[in-house]
């Protein structure tokens, strides 16, 4: 099995609020750390989205170089309005790579960078 792991670097409580709303999901688990920031600081926290099992952390994310310039998340979607749906919610100050559209490949396609700094392909 292979799970994903987001390092938010202290943004791991307002990505999981956002993750929540635009995949309409929730925290299958948080635990945070007692001497730093009590109950805001994750330790460590799990959620699915679109299915797939995914741990957040504020741990790290301080590394040189971006996790956009070699991952991507691709979100496959059932249906274009529940795509619109996420994207909408999640596009506030996200940066297009590729507006939402069509493309050779899919028939609605967008990429974007999140607010922080995290790679996202939604497509169906």
């Amino acid at each position: 099995m292979l799970v994903p792991q987001l390092y938010l670097n202290g943004n791991c409580g307002p990505a999981i609020a956002l993750y929540t709303k635009a995949f309409n999901t929730d925290t299958d688990s948080i635990m945070f750390d007692p001497e730093k920031e009590p109950g805001t600081f994750v330790i460590h926290a799990e959620m699915h989205i679109l299915g797939q099992r995914v741990m957040l952390s504020d741990y790290g994310g301080t590394a040189p170089g971006s996790p956009e310039s070699t991952m991507e998340w691709v979100a496959i979607f059932e249906s274009e309005e529940a795509l619109r749906e996420a994207y909408l919610i999640m596009n506030e100050e996200s940066t297009t790579i590729t507006p939402i559209g069509s493309v050779s490949f899919s028939s609605c396609m967008v990429q974007f960078v999140d607010k922080f700094g995290v790679r996202w392909c939604f497509m169906l």
